[in-house]
């Protein structure tokens, strides 16, 4: 086997770069430019308890020693090794959730697998070599560029048409041209919990969601705006390629994009981050019950209730929603949405 004793600088350097990388990012890193959910899911990834950053900074260790070394074809075998670990590990990505961090890490075993192999072979031997060693480079370009692609993606936000949803707890997307949507905006619209993003159904609904920002920008609230945009017709001319009105399309498309991604094709379309208040009041009234028990254990053996109180519920009994289903969850039992293969029935405008 061909060897070269001289220190092989190029992948030295890059090695010693990966190592410190790897155990800056162990200790967690003060510096948080990997934004995407890859990076707080592998972060605290393990393998028999061991951090995957303590194997990559064991691998990039034992690289920078073969490269001091000169030992170029041992190191091309071990980085090979790595580069195929770090093909399994694009490829989980690819299918959760890309990790920025990690794609640094891969970019350098790449460069430092291109580099050894090059170094490892004479001149003579760099065809033969490069055929043979081709298929796990472009297996790993092929898996780099998707999870590129996917960090790309996941930078491109959904977008609220009153630019306030990073801490709503509740996100609603909607078109304007549908009913279960104006009737939705009617009742939550002024709510400063709530986030709302447009989404067009139709080309229509792109003009009456631009029509509804100019409103919005002269004060009125949503459902105001909502209900005066919804005769509003499509520029003349040029108009509708103008590049603002085009951000507007890429906008919508990728609202659009999200719930179809979530699994759902019609609107409106509700995220909930944290407890519902109607969950939430389900637990809290049998509890606010046992509490004036106490008060009402007379009147509960009469089967009465004091002035201005409730009748105590019988445990026995399954827990209710305080009378009569909320017109929300009615609507949520029955599908109320428009889009896909559910037309909105006509009939009901804005108020």
């Amino acid at each position: 086997m061909y060897r070269s004793h001289a220190i092989l600088v190029g992948p030295l350097f890059l090695a010693l770069l990966g190592t410190a990388f790897c155990v800056w990012s162990a200790l967690g890193n003060d510096v948080n430019f990997c934004v995407t959910t890859g990076c707080t899911l592998y972060q605290d990834f393990t393998v028999a308890g061991i951090s995957l950053w303590w194997f990559g900074t064991a691998a990039f260790g034992a690289l920078a020693g073969l490269s001091l070394l000169g030992a170029a074809d041992w190191g091309r075998i071990l980085a090979a090794l790595a580069l195929l670990g770090d093909i399994c590990l694009l490829l989980l990505m690819a299918f959760t959730a890309p990790c920025v961090s990690c794609l640094v890490a891969a970019l350098l075993f790449a460069v430092v697998y291109v580099l050894l192999r090059r170094a490892s072979a004479p001149q003579s031997r760099m065809r033969d070599n490069e055929r043979h060693s081709s298929v796990l480079l472009w297996v790993w370009l092929a898996l780099f560029v998707v999870n590129l692609g996917a960090v790309a993606r996941s930078q491109t936000d959904v977008w609220p048409i009153l630019g306030e949803g990073e801490n709503a707890a509740t996100r609603m997307f909607f078109s304007p041209s549908c009913r279960y949507c104006i009737e939705g905006i009617n009742a939550l619209s002024g709510k400063v919990d709530v986030a709302f993003y447009p989404l067009a159904e139709t080309d229509a609904d792109v003009w009456k969601v631009a029509r509804m920002r100019a409103l919005l920008d002269e004060g009125f609230n949503l459902a105001q705006a909502l209900a005066q945009s919804q005769n509003a017709t499509a520029p003349s001319g040029l108009g509708s390629w103008r590049p603002d009105m085009l951000l507007l399309r890429f906008r919508l498309l990728r609202n659009k994009a999200h719930i179809f991604a979530a699994g759902s094709q019609g609107v409106p379309f509700f995220e909930q981050r944290g407890l519902p208040g109607d969950i939430r009041e389900r637990v809290e009234r049998p509890r606010q019950q046992r509490d004036r028990a106490g008060s009402t254990a007379g009147n509960a053996a009469t089967g009465t209730a004091a002035p201005g109180e409730e009748t105590p519920r019988d445990e026995r009994l399954p827990l209710d929603m305080g009378g009569a289903p909320s017109d929300a969850m009615s609507d949520a039992g029955a599908g109320f949405q428009c889009g896909g293969n559910r037309p909105c029935p006509p009939g009901v405008q804005s108020r």
